[in-house]
């Protein structure tokens, strides 16, 4: 189980850019607007989920569902931002709360915030895509575990409650996914900006993460790691997260190792990542090449 020392998940970040089949909406009375309902962009949720499910098969993990139930929260939420005007890059990590005075509150959107990725200025599927680009959105993302997730979409803002679908506790399947993965190809090369930053260079490479799910990973250490452009032998620098070396103090998380390239990496090129370490008291040893766009 993917373990942080914040309050949930996924719910304190957000990015910016300044199974449930068929089209339409979906629809249930919307809490606390007598009268109103919330209706589910349904054609946007199931675009976004099924170009998700594209992502989770390339990591080598099962799709998830799209859940009503947490798509009518993250649907309000979208609304709630929409409504609003929100700007995420104003308010930043506020976007993941909700205000009783302004139009749109609810409580379920609320609930939905706190637990989900948020991206404003594209459209569904290009959220998708950019997320994965990301490091902290993309945190969780590829576990096996997480089986439902809900999406709302309203104007240009994009919200995926991908924390309260996931299986916790004993019942958790113990799995290593990294990503880019094994074999993986027109992987993109540079990082999308998200708030916050794991540091404050804008112009890196994309993240590669190795997460250790369903209890494995809980003690991680003596790790090494190389980067290396296999045209030319040459490795690439990085900055590395660690479960006890944070990038930034507050957001540590258990079962995660984390190599962002300091520069966008180069194209059309095979990437070989090698790392090394100890997990759970074991040596632990793995290498593998994917390939940039």
């Amino acid at each position: 189980m993917l373990r942080r020392l914040i309050p949930a998940l996924t719910a304190l970040c957000v990015v910016f850019a300044s199974a449930c089949g068929g089209g339409g909406s979906a629809t249930t009375p919307w809490p606390n607007y007598p009268g109103e309902e919330i209706k589910v962009n349904m054609s946007a949720a199931n675009a976004a989920i099924e170009r998700l499910n594209i992502y989770r098969a390339q990591a080598g993990v099962p799709p998830v569902t799209l859940d009503l139930d947490l798509s009518y929260g993250a649907q309000a939420h979208a609304n709630y931002l929409d409504y609003n005007g929100i700007s995420l890059s104003v308010v930043g990590l506020s976007a993941h709360e909700e205000s009783p005075s302004l139009p749109g509150y609810t409580t379920e959107g609320k609930t939905a915030a706190r637990n989900s990725v948020i991206y404003q200025g594209v459209a569904p599927v290009e959220a998708i895509d950019n997320w994965t680009r990301t490091f902290y959105h993309r945190i969780g993302m590829f576990d096996p575990n997480l089986l439902r997730v809900g999406f709302g979409s309203s104007g240009g803002y994009q919200v995926m409650d991908i924390n309260r679908g996931r299986m916790k506790g004993f019942g958790a399947e113990a799995a290593v996914v990294a990503y880019p993965g094994p074999g993986m190809s027109n992987v993109p090369s540079s990082f999308k900006e998200e708030i916050p930053m794991p540091v404050s260079d804008t112009k890196m490479g994309i993240p590669i993460t190795v997460e250790f799910f369903g209890g494995l990973g809980q003690e991680i250490s003596e790790v090494t790691a190389t980067i290396t452009d296999t045209r030319n032998g040459n490795t690439i620098p990085y900055y590395m997260q660690l479960p006890y070396r944070p990038l930034l103090p507050d957001w540590r998380y258990e079962g995660l190792v984390a190599l962002i390239p300091k520069d966008p990496l180069p194209g059309n090129t095979v990437i070989e990542v090698a790392m090394n370490g100890m997990v759970d008291g074991d040596a632990y040893s793995v290498t593998w090449q994917f390939a940039t766009r």
